[in-house]
């Protein structure tokens, strides 16, 4: 999948980070941590955390890695939609995604109560790269994966000529902007409360999301966007 320098950087990150066989191996001999192969908007961890309600503190991109599904085709119902995947005739057919890792079951039920409806949850495998040593990395395949196909007619989908869905035209919505900011008043507010137990007092006359310590980086989750020209 591209990668572009105005993407958010934890986005990055999760595309750039590639675990060694050991972790994978620890991983996935946690019980009950099955990991999720996501495609659409999950890929981006702030929105993941939004909808798992995660702290955005955390930072679960260490534990997302680019993936690759067999077999499959990514879809849309029109330009704006998220995607959706279905299989394929076609063997050699290819969806490039994110694997999380780690997720406790209270974080895979929030995820399939956001993928749910149209779409059937289902075991795949997926192709990740992992590091075996310092300088050697190779192709991984991890079975009993969760991924979300599309269980509808497909009358209306329009495959996309690319394996992987863009997130650009997402990161100018006005639903991440929406998440960006609920985040945010969240992270505010509980900057706020530890202010106020340490004895310090609050600006009456700011919001809750400028109440943020004035060293703190508000852009770190939006920052690609202001750097997007505009058109």
């Amino acid at each position: 999948m591209e990668l572009k320098p105005w993407y958010p950087s934890d986005y990055r990150h999760a595309l750039e980070n590639i675990l060694t066989s050991n972790e994978v191996d620890r991983i996935l001999s946690k019980p009950d941590c099955g990991p999720r192969f996501v495609y659409g908007p999950l890929m981006l961890p702030t929105v993941l955390k939004y909808h798992i309600h995660m702290n955005q503190q955390i930072d679960i991109s260490k534990n997302m890695t680019q993936a690759t599904l067999h077999g499959y085709r990514i879809c849309q119902f029109a330009g704006s939609s998220p995607p959706v995947i279905i299989r394929s005739t076609d063997p050699r057919s290819t969806v490039q995604g994110i694997l999380i890792f780690d997720l406790n079951n209270e974080q895979r039920n929030a995820i399939y109560d956001f993928e749910a409806g149209l779409m059937d949850l289902c075991s795949v495998q997926v192709d990740i790269w992992q590091w075996d040593d310092e300088y050697t990395r190779s192709v991984r395949t991890v079975d009993g994966v969760g991924a979300f196909q599309w269980n509808s007619p497909t009358d209306g989908l329009t495959p996309l000529e690319a394996a992987s869905w863009s997130v650009d035209r997402f990161l100018e919505s006005a639903f991440y902007e929406h998440v960006w900011r609920s985040q945010m008043a969240v992270e505010a507010e509980e900057q706020l409360s530890a202010s106020v137990q340490l004895g310090e007092e609050a600006n009456p006359h700011l919001s809750s999301e400028q109440q943020l310590s004035p060293g703190r980086d508000r852009s770190r989750f939006r920052s690609s966007l202001d750097d997007i020209p505009e058109m």
